[in-house]
């Protein structure tokens, strides 16, 4: 067994399919999306070459797609504000060798396993003007002149959203942020506790800076996801109203899907492919651990 897994050439037998399936799924579709983006093509006739001229209407004469712009930095913004703060409190409480930690941990983690389709398709009932759980509360509590068109109107429809997404990942980052606790040498939480740090100072000066590599990985992964951002948008508010919940993703599958506009959705998918890229970089740069 040791000589056969000692062999170059078994070894690439064997990760040969793992690679070419990966090849199928990731670099292929991406080069042709870069190739495309630089055609005017509709699936029905011959792909015309344009040049960067996607890319030009898209800053130029695409008022829709500078919006989606604006609203994908918003909903980045509200995810990284409803969740990180809350996970990470929630996580320094069930660190604390208290009884029930685990189940509540469980608990709170069991929205990030379900699908984010079937997450949003609940929160839209909630949301519902008219069999709405949220409208039918503020009814029964008398308080009539809160009931709202949450996702109808442009000044409430992105929060709820967000609120909506943030319920289901706090679960998620929070384990990340147990992990990341959980592996902090208990040596120096116990020296702290000799020295006579009470809960607040052990956050602030131990636990706290020690969780920077942590804290990077989980703003990295909201802001990716941010990006990404498309079913619960689909599914809660179709990108309205008035496309004030447009996010670049929604725009993309708009353009590229229903308007059978492939080369210029495949421009907006290479410049949401940059932003990922370039804000994942900027994050880390940001939060590198300089010593």
């Amino acid at each position: 067994m040791n000589k056969m897994l000692s062999n170059k050439k078994t070894i690439a037998i064997f990760i040969l399919p793992a690679i070419l399936i990966f090849t199928l799924i990731i670099p292929v579709p991406l080069i042709m999306s870069v190739g495309l983006s630089f055609f005017d093509w509709d699936l029905l006739s011959k792909a015309k070459f344009v040049g960067i001229r996607n890319f030009v209407k898209l800053f130029t004469r695409d008022d829709i797609f500078r919006m989606s712009i604006g609203n994908t930095f918003q909903y980045l913004g509200l995810s990284i504000l409803f969740q990180i703060p809350l996970a990470y409190f929630l996580a320094i409480l069930l660190t604390r060798g208290k009884r029930f930690e685990k189940l509540v941990r469980n608990t709170v983690f069991m929205p990030a396993i379900i699908s984010g389709t079937a997450v949003s398709l609940m929160f839209y009932f909630i949301y519902h003007p008219e069999v709405g759980l949220l409208n039918a509360f503020l009814k029964m509590i008398g308080q009539e002149d809160l009931v709202h068109f949450w996702l109808a109107d442009s000044k409430t429809a992105m929060l709820c959203v967000c609120i909506a997404v943030a319920w289901q990942w706090i679960g998620y980052h929070m384990v990340i942020f147990v992990t990341g606790i959980t592996s902090i040498s208990t040596d120096m939480i116990e020296a702290a506790r000799i020295d006579g740090a009470n809960s607040w100072q052990l956050t602030t000066k131990i636990i706290t800076p020690n969780m920077k590599p942590v804290l990077r990985v989980s703003i990295v992964l909201i802001t990716t996801s941010s990006f990404k951002a498309f079913d619960s948008i689909y599914v809660m508010t179709g990108g309205g109203p008035a496309h004030a919940t447009e996010v670049m993703a929604s725009h993309m599958y708009n353009k590229a899907f229903l308007q059978l506009n492939y080369g210029y959705g495949c421009a907006i998918g290479l410049i949401l492919f940059l932003f990922c890229l370039v804000f994942s970089g900027v994050i880390q740069t940001i939060l590198k651990d300089r010593g």
